[in-house]
């Protein structure tokens, strides 16, 4: 993600790393995924899949940090500075009030000599078992109920990121980015309600994000936002003119049916499951030149 602070200075372009916060433990996942689970678990298991494949990855000299430690945050910072990342967006989870994955988030907030700039990028989907193919099995779920009591709740939480000193800003104003901004009930009342919040505190506004990936969100979202930011491979992969598996343009085409009522919605997911394959794969260089 690339961030135009000063529009006409276009040199003034920082770089900033969405920051994945999966590697470190967290009571949740011990109990989904057993006992001392992290996206290290995962990396340890994988396995070469043709000649030449490259797994298990070991990370340079076999450090698999905790993300939960001042010390890895610390080292991370040190190195983002010295290969010229401006930032880290951090993803945020939060579901009426339940955080998950936050350690990191909040260690940067309690610690201002952890000094790299920083925002927060709402990650607001339901939890399901989908690593193992269970998809419909419900870990944790995001409702969106439009209660200005649970917005007033978030803002509460955000604010501390927002007023901070090293909050990344364009205009003056926090940016916050919200991954599937069209699931949230009421999204323009939810925006308003906390620049109004965000006023109040004598913030100079908030300037919100709306990713867009494989579904770009209608007008009548997208008004309620400042910019969009392109989310890949995502994005490349479901433009008009990429040209990928049929499988993947079956799925776009069910889009629009999400309206539908659940019974009906259900037996076409699950017409689809028995006639799309389940794993789709692209050739990274192909889907990288097409983002290029």
């Amino acid at each position: 993600m690339t961030v135009d602070t000063s529009p006409g200075l276009r040199d003034d372009v920082r770089v900033i790393a969405h920051y994945f916060p999966q590697f470190h433990e967290i009571e949740e996942n011990n109990r989904w995924w057993g006992q001392g689970f992290t996206d290290w678990t995962n990396v340890r298991k994988a396995r070469p899949l043709f000649s030449g494949h490259y797994q298990p990855r070991v990370p340079v000299d076999g450090r698999y940090y905790d993300q939960a430690q001042y010390e890895t945050l610390a080292w991370q910072i040190d190195l983002a500075k010295r290969y010229g990342i401006g930032g880290f967006c951090h993803y945020h989870y939060w579901f009426e009030g339940k955080q998950l994955l936050n350690a990191p988030t909040d260690l940067v907030i309690a610690r201002p000599e952890l000094n790299l700039p920083f925002c927060l990028a709402w990650a607001n989907e339901t939890w399901s078992r989908r690593w193992d193919g269970r998809e419909r099995l419900i870990l944790q779920a995001q409702t969106h109920r439009p209660d200005p009591a649970m917005w007033s709740r978030h803002f509460e939480y955000l604010f501390q990121a927002w007023s901070d000193q090293r909050a990344i800003k364009v205009e003056g104003k926090p940016i916050f980015l919200i991954y599937r901004p069209h699931f949230i009930d009421q999204v323009g009342n939810m925006l308003n309600h906390w620049r109004e919040l965000a006023h109040q505190r004598g913030l100079s506004g908030l300037f919100f994000i709306a990713m867009k990936q494989f579904e770009f969100p209608q007008p009548e979202i997208i008004r309620h936002f400042d910019a969009t930011s392109q989310f890949q491979p995502f994005e490349a992969i479901y433009s008009p003119d990429y040209d990928g598996p049929k499988g993947m343009e079956q799925r776009k085409i069910l889009q629009p049916l999400r309206k539908l009522p659940e019974p009906l919605l259900r037996f076409i997911r699950e017409t689809r499951d028995r006639l799309v394959p389940r794993r789709t794969h692209y050739n990274y260089d192909t889907v990288w030149q097409h983002i290029l």
